[in-house]
């Protein structure tokens, strides 16, 4: 946008058909935000309705920072100009497109979706376009650029960025020379419509399990939500699908599909012959684009899955199968995935593991590396899911020699209550306890 005014902005959502009323004064603008607190002077602020709250009770707070204008589904009686649309939401996204150019059109973008492994997958996808230090990943971890240097968000805790955060971090990629954007798609994301607008060359489906469905409600919908992804394809778009996951059965059948898988041998890209130990893997990595042994410095079994979910992306997306290998083969740490804190006195790892079959993948691929006691130390956050939480205690205590249950962000609730609810699960088997997390996690080292 040229002059940077209201006009301007107002003009770009007339265009969609959201606005029932404007302000006829001319207003100078020099930015645009859904979060209250990020408002700078003469910024405009958009109200957007979310599922904890509602964006018009910050309004006020929006004028006070210096918002020049607040864009509303309803009137609020602000002392700025206030423009009245039907969607809130799609407003700002419509904005954040029009402010900031539009920067995924310069982008080769790859969305990641599934309910574990999304992380991993992006970093790796990542990794591997960026032999010339232009690929970047947006995700759980925040974003990244291509030579591993953060890139500015105000997206918070969110899986996926907001619609307008998301167009300003695509922008700073572009800024940044950047080529190739990888990027986790969460369920909500895609169920509320923040992607919209953008156009994936490939879309990665690493698996389903049970997750969210404090927000989805049931796994029917949960799953409908994933599916999503493939409709942002374009028309030269890949489908990268686990073919060990019968849930993608679902997905509508693409002519520019390729598949990965472990046990699934009719997969375009497969592992054979696969070794773990201490240190990774090493596999065959075999198919349809020739075959190569891979020696994947990342620990478990899942985790071959992610890489062949990577490679199959990078495949597809012209990389040479020779390249891919080596780059597999000195893939970084990621950081809270089966990441190694210290080896002595005994092996300290750290993983995310927050569903059910997370937990159980963690444990199972630890098991054969134990020589002595395998210890688990986790909890479950609050306001998310409690069904899934004496789950997750029924296979701490089936997989683990020793369970210590702790606080993990309890939010709005009670964290005793929290552990009482995973307890249920553990039936009668000896585990500890501890509401204070630091004190759980000293205890857990030092037994």
């Amino acid at each position: 946008m040229k002059g940077r005014t209201l006009e301007e902005l107002v003009e770009a959502l007339r265009r969609e058909g959201l606005v029932t009323r404007a302000p006829q004064e001319s207003v100078s603008v020099t930015g645009v935000s859904a979060d209250s607190r990020s408002i700078a002077p003469a910024n405009v602020f958009f109200a957007v309705r979310g599922t904890a709250s509602d964006g018009h009770e910050y309004v006020a707070d929006a004028v006070a920072r210096g918002a020049a204008a607040v864009v509303v589904e309803r009137a609020t009686g602000a002392a700025v100009p206030e423009v009245i649309v039907v969607d809130g939401r799609r407003a700002a996204r419509i904005a954040g497109q029009a402010w900031y150019r539009r920067p995924a059109d310069e982008l080769i973008m790859i969305g990641v979706t599934g309910t574990n492994g999304k992380t991993t997958t992006t970093a790796l996808i990542r990794h591997l376009l960026n032999a010339g230090g232009a690929a970047g990943s947006i995700g759980t971890l925040g974003a990244m650029d291509g030579t591993g240097q953060p890139v500015p968000s105000t997206a918070g805790a969110l899986t996926t960025p907001g619609p307008i955060d998301l167009q300003a971090t695509l922008a700073e990629f572009v800024g940044r020379g950047t080529s190739h954007v990888a990027m986790e798609a969460s369920s909500h994301s895609l169920d509320q419509g923040r992607l919209d607008g953008l156009c994936f060359r490939a879309a990665v489906f690493t698996n389903v399990s049970r997750d969210h469905l404090d927000y989805h409600h049931s796994m029917e919908e949960y799953l409908a939500a994933k599916l999503r992804l493939s409709s942002y394809l374009g028309l030269e778009g890949i489908e990268v699908v686990n073919l060990d996951d019968p849930a993608w059965q679902a997905l509508p059948l693409s002519s520019r599909r390729v598949t990965f898988g472990r046990v699934a041998g009719e997969a375009d890209v497969l592992s054979r012959a696969q070794r773990l130990d201490a240190t990774g893997s090493r596999f065959q990595l075999t198919g349809r684009f020739g075959a190569a042994w891979v020696e994947l410095p990342l620990l478990g079994e899942f985790n071959i899955s992610n890489a062949l979910a990577a490679a199959a992306c990078a495949l597809s997306l012209g990389k040479p199968l020779a390249e891919v290998v080596d780059r597999l083969s000195d893939a970084p740490p990621i950081p809270g995935r089966m990441e190694v804190l210290t080896k002595h006195p005994g092996t300290v790892i750290r993983d995310y593991a927050h569903t059910p079959d997370a937990l159980a993948r963690a444990l199972e691929a630890l098991r054969p590396l134990t020589a002595g006691r395998l210890a688990v130390l986790f909890g479950c956050g609050g306001d998310r899911d409690p069904g899934k939480r004496p789950m997750m205690g029924r296979v701490a205590a089936r997989l683990a020699d020793l369970s210590i249950v702790t606080s993990d962000n309890p939010r709005t609730e009670d964290p005793d209550r929290i552990i009482d609810d995973i307890e249920r699960g553990m039936g009668g088997v000896a585990h500890r306890r501890f509401t204070d997390r630091t004190e759980a996690i000293r205890t857990i080292v030092q037994e």
